[in-house]
């Protein structure tokens, strides 16, 4: 009887691992709380339409499970005002770039910025590259991680990007990543999963988004002007008297005769 219930409770555990790690429910192991007022103060005074301009795109690594909690990083940029926010993983790719081609027509003020987290960080390099002959100007591009070992991170910085932001890890990797074309940040004392959601990464992180949207034109984008409101009731045609004439033509014989004038006295025949 002992044996079964061990057996009972050993399949329950498995059970739910297995589901936390099938699902990417283990993000709340690194878990993020509200962005503080000294952050969110400098953001609020901009005009909302300045936040709309700007585009962020997070490209998950391998990390199907979510341990680092990219989503919870979106999540807390979303409550810095910033709406216009895409997640996906690495297959997510083409359909961001055909999505950014999309809005750099449809919206020719935005902004776009790219997160690319783990070997996200490569995707994010590459995505940069695909946009570039589009036209695409990517105003931030973020590698968080990128220190790992599984692929070596970019040597060069795409000529369409403004500025790149390396967010080191420490741990092992921790003499390893820096980038002469970027902004280097080493965290200290955080492993790999652990840098999306370090507070110096989201203030870092915070501030240039805010910094961004600052030179973003204050008018709504194309796709969220307010439509022309309706009257409610259209306003009554003003009666208009059609002009008379003294002189009659050939067709007067088919009008009512209370319409008819008397021919002028100097035009009439004596008889």
């Amino acid at each position: 009887m002992a044996c079964n219930l061990s057996r009972s409770r050993l399949g329950q555990a498995l059970l739910s691992v297995g589901l936390l790690w099938t699902t990417g429910c283990l993000s709340f192991l690194h878990p993020i709380g509200a962005p503080p007022r000294d952050l969110v103060k400098p953001c609020d005074q901009l005009p909302k339409p300045c936040r709309d301009h700007v585009y962020i795109f997070f490209v998950n690594g391998l990390d199907p499970v979510d341990y680092g909690n990219l989503v919870g990083l979106r999540d807390y940029v979303q409550k810095m005002g910033f709406h216009k926010t895409y997640y996906g993983q690495l297959y997510h790719v083409p359909y961001f770039e055909s999505e950014m081609c999309k809005i750099h027509k449809s919206d020719p003020d935005a902004r776009f910025v790219l997160v690319g987290f783990s070997l996200g960080a490569n995707l994010v390099h590459t995505l940069a590259r695909a946009v570039a002959d589009d036209g695409v100007q990517i105003d931030l591009m973020v590698y968080l991680s990128g220190n790992h070992p599984v692929a070596m991170m970019p040597r060069d910085k795409p000529d369409n990007v403004c500025q790149v932001l390396n967010i080191l890890a420490s741990g092992c990797m921790k003499k390893f990543g820096e980038r002469d074309y970027a902004d280097n940040l080493r965290l200290e004392h955080t492993c790999h999963f652990g840098s999306p959601t370090h507070p110096q990464t989201l203030e870092v992180l915070c501030t240039a988004l805010t910094h961004i949207a600052a030179q973003a034109p204050g008018v709504l984008p194309p796709d969220e002007f307010a439509p022309t409101p309706l009257l409610e009731e259209a306003p009554r045609p003003r009666p208009v008297t059609p002009p008379r004439t003294a002189q009659r033509d050939d067709w007067d014989f088919l009008k009512p005769v209370g319409v008819l004038r008397p021919p002028d006295a100097g035009g009439a025949d004596s008889r």
